[in-house]
């Protein structure tokens, strides 16, 4: 079959723009990183990576909130340990104050302290983690001067002004977990201030029968508290399991998407280098071929 020299150079342009093809495709892999520069270099390939790209976001998503959230149950529960703590004196207090060797100068003393201690627990209702209340359901903010989710009033008397919603972030994909209780929930249901100020005014009228209904109230308290204390222990462990799953997803899905798009940078470089081989010998014989002419047939 005879073939024309116009064939032969149309061949020699096709092989080696074929070849400048693979140079760049090889130097831009090597340049980038990535195997695919474009979506129409590997539809289907680069959309699975897109949807892995989409849960490693959603994942690491999940584990700032799970982050903000372990953030608000560690407050919440070192508040309510306080509470507990602070609950724990009055009652010691209260012990102290039914005893038959007390009289109404000195129960009136321990009555100062038991006052004291209603204010400390009001403060931690009002416990704060940055800006915003720990315990005002969704409204932790937009408070005025001098207001707060627990205002205590002179008569010894706390008003709770959050809501009753409770906040929830999200753990996983459609699923939310609260991370806190409102303030009502937590605290006030407890009884906590109508105890302190049960044992309170108990002490200053110098009336021990009072004195013990007030302790037992206290005991209430401590156990409704206890209670709380165990669930957010609860939560907190549901969001570390929750964790470590979306950690792991995060892993586990960049390995995929770095396996479909990630250049492997040595057969990379030996592409090129064996890419530029060929160039340069096809150009070499490229240039012999494209010198003949009809004399060098002549002779």
């Amino acid at each position: 079959m005879r073939v024309s020299m116009s064939t032969m150079y149309d061949q020699i342009k096709t092989d080696l723009s074929k070849l400048t093809d693979r140079m760049n495709q090889a130097n831009s892999e090597i340049s980038s990183g990535k195997i695919y520069q474009k979506p129409s270099d590997a539809p289907v390939e680069l959309s699975f990576a897109m949807g892995l790209r989409g849960n490693v976001s959603e994942s690491k998503q999940h584990m700032r909130n799970i982050s903000y959230g372990k953030a608000w149950l560690t407050s919440s529960e070192t508040s309510i340990r306080q509470l507990q703590e602070r609950l724990q004196r009055a009652k010691t207090l209260g012990l102290q104050g039914g005893n038959d060797t007390q009289n109404a100068q000195s129960r009136h003393a321990i009555a100062v302290e038991i006052k004291t201690i209603l204010e400390e627990t009001v403060a931690l209702g009002n416990t704060k983690l940055g800006d915003r209340y720990v315990f005002a359901g969704t409204k932790t903010t937009g408070y005025q001067a001098g207001e707060s989710p627990f205002m205590l009033d002179s008569s010894g008397n706390v008003t709770y002004t959050g809501n009753l919603e409770d906040i929830s972030v999200e753990v996983s994909q459609g699923i939310k977990k609260t991370i806190n209780k409102n303030g009502f929930e937590s605290i006030e249901k407890s009884g906590v201030f109508n105890s302190l100020n049960l044992l309170y005014n108990a002490l200053e009228s110098d009336n021990r029968a009072d004195i013990e209904v007030a302790i037992l109230e206290i005991d209430k308290s401590l156990e409704y508290f206890g209670v709380q204390i165990s669930e957010l222990g609860s939560i907190a462990n549901t969001f570390t399991n929750r964790d470590e799953i979306a950690s792991k997803l995060v892993f586990t899905n960049t390995v995929r998407l770095a396996d479909i798009e990630d250049a492997d940078y040595v057969v990379s470089i030996t592409d090129l280098k064996t890419a530029e081989t060929a160039y340069q010998a096809s150009l070499s014989s490229s240039a012999k071929i494209m010198s003949l002419s009809l004399v060098d047939y002549v002779k």
